[in-house]
């Protein structure tokens, strides 16, 4: 009877150590994995920087693992300018550069382009600080001017007609809904 309880003992014991053998590898190799990434994100991250640093531009730029395929997102943030209008042909470029620089794939690109911070911090103290709303107005379009990429977009739209909205009598609807239910019988 002492040998079976034993070797009972013996095996739930190889049981246990395997078992806490098994949790100590898998914690190891996740560690590893997530060191590998870590490492892959800045080699992915350096490698965008340089990219657009010899190109003369500044940009801020994050990765991020997309889980279970071993690809990455790369996330750039920069001033507005005119020659990322055309982004996606950038982001072959730099798909390019990383897989030959790095050996690792960019699965997507993401662009952020913030408006310039002076911008922002002059129209919110220019609306916070004045109590008469056309100086308020009047600081907001002098910093909005200071932007020429977004004002050379707004262009074509500070020309456009301002629409006008009037109260009209319920009557007035009701004739106008009536003359377009005629004209749409007589198209059919």
């Amino acid at each position: 009877m002492r040998l079976e309880t034993d070797t009972a003992d013996l095996v739930l014991l190889a049981l246990v150590a395997m078992l806490l053998l098994a949790a100590l590898a898998y914690i190891a190799i996740g560690k590893l994995r997530t060191r590998r990434e870590r490492r892959h994100i800045h080699a992915i991250s350096i490698t965008l920087t340089e990219y657009f640093r010899k190109s003369g531009v500044a940009v801020s730029v994050a990765c991020v693992v997309v889980p279970g395929t071993g690809r990455f997102i790369a996330l750039i943030e920069s001033e507005p300018m005119k020659r990322f209008r055309l982004s996606h042909i950038i982001e072959m470029t730099l798909r390019e550069q990383v897989h030959k620089t790095c050996g690792l794939e960019l699965a997507n690109v993401y662009w952020r382009f913030p408006i310039k911070e002076a911008t922002r911090e002059a129209s919110t103290a220019g609306a916070a600080g004045s109590s008469n709303p056309s100086v308020a107005e009047d600081e907001n379009k002098a910093a909005n001017l200071t932007d020429d990429y977004i004002n050379e977009g707004l262009v074509n739209y500070r020309d456009l007609p301002k629409f006008e909205v009037t109260e009209l009598p319920w009557e007035t609807f009701q004739q106008a809904a009536t003359t377009q239910l005629g004209k749409d019988e007589k198209t059919e």
